[in-house]
């Protein structure tokens, strides 16, 4: 057992591996844009990684009617239309869409960026203690 790691480290750092895998299939769908017959390729792991670490879900709780409740996390709200990620428009039976897969990389990218940084801080948080 290390004593200095923690649960957060742990799950900041399978965040970060879930959203590498996914940043790659991303790549490949991208790389893939026309090639006839190409399956776009998905990479879902936050269910396994609630399940994981024990969570049902990362939603604020309400427990007064004056608390304020939480925006709903819908892909529509990033500009993709629900419609969209299940139909192809493409003849060659190639599923990707280059502006759905845009925006996926983006969000990636801002998530992953934002869990670097949470990793940072955990990480100097325990190099101040051990230091004083």
């Amino acid at each position: 057992m290390n004593p200095i790691a923690d649960r957060g480290i742990a799950q900041v750092t399978a965040w970060l591996s879930g959203l590498g895998r996914r940043q790659g299939a991303i790549a490949n769908n991208i790389a893939n844009i026309d090639t006839p017959g190409y399956v776009r390729q998905e990479v879902n792991f936050e269910t396994e990684l609630q399940r994981a670490f024990g969570r049902q879900s990362a939603r604020l709780a309400t427990t007064d009617p004056r608390h304020i409740a939480a925006p709903s996390l819908r892909r529509d709200q990033l500009g993709l239309d629900p419609q969209q990620l299940l139909t192809s428009s493409r003849r060659d039976g190639n599923t990707v869409d280059v502006d759905q897969e845009m925006v996926l990389l983006a969000e990636t990218q801002m998530r992953y960026q934002a869990a670097a940084q949470v990793l940072s801080r955990k990480l100097n948080n325990i190099r101040t203690a051990i230091t004083g």
